[in-house]
């Protein structure tokens, strides 16, 4: 009776130990992808964001081209087409809208209207 449960005892033992070397291997690679995916998570286009930001902050000047604007500006989906020209809106804190309870939202948009040639013939900022 000893002999068969130092028997089972082995087989347990046995049965055990790759659970718990697997358990050890994957811990330690849970580690290792942990600190490889932090490393990899710096801020490469940290100084592109900056220009970006202060390119943003400039403000338009009447005569300048559409190029001009889509090169401070980006690119905007609403443009508004009348008799005097184009307007071009962007809205400046979009993502701001969709923060749960931000009853402070108010829209800030910048609004450029180009002459018939494409120039900017005036502009204005809502803050």
């Amino acid at each position: 009776m000893v002999r068969l449960a130092r028997q089972s005892l082995k087989v347990t033992m046995i049965a055990v130990q790759p659970s718990i070397l697997l358990m050890k291997y994957a811990f330690i690679g849970l580690i290792i992808g942990t600190v490889l995916i932090a490393g990899c998570a710096t801020d490469v286009d940290k100084d592109a964001k900056e220009v970006q930001k202060q390119q943003q902050e400039k403000n338009p000047e009447v005569g300048m081209t559409k190029a001009q604007i889509i090169a401070m500006y980006g690119k905007t989906d609403n443009i508004q087409t009348g008799s005097d020209g184009e307007t071009w809106i962007y809205h400046l804190n979009m993502g701001e809208a969709f923060i749960p309870f931000n009853f402070g939202y108010r829209p800030k948009m910048r609004m450029i209207t180009f002459d018939q040639d494409g120039k900017v013939a005036r502009w204005s900022y809502s803050k």
